[in-house]
């Protein structure tokens, strides 16, 4: 009967202790929900034709960092002024 109750316990044990969470870990991406307009997205899909090894994200995130970076230019450029 000690044999089953210990391991009945040792089971809760490392039941209760559980393990890390998916969400709680760091992560260098997140999951955002952007509309685009039908146009856009035809205009998207027609040039992913031309390249194939490109998805719609990968394609939506590079457009995002080059006017991120075309931004960061032109305002270095006004402050040099």
């Amino acid at each position: 009967m000690t044999v089953k109750k210990k391991v009945n316990a040792l089971m809760d044990s490392f039941i209760d202790k559980g393990a890390s969470v998916k969400s709680n870990k760091d992560r260098d991406f997140k999951n955002v929900l952007i509309r685009i307009p039908q146009k856009i997205l035809t205009e998207i899909d027609e040039l992913l034709e031309k390249k194939p090894w490109l998805n719609r994200t990968q394609l939506i995130v590079e457009a995002i960092h080059e006017k991120l970076k075309r931004d960061s230019d032109d305002e270095k450029e006004n402050i040099g002024c």
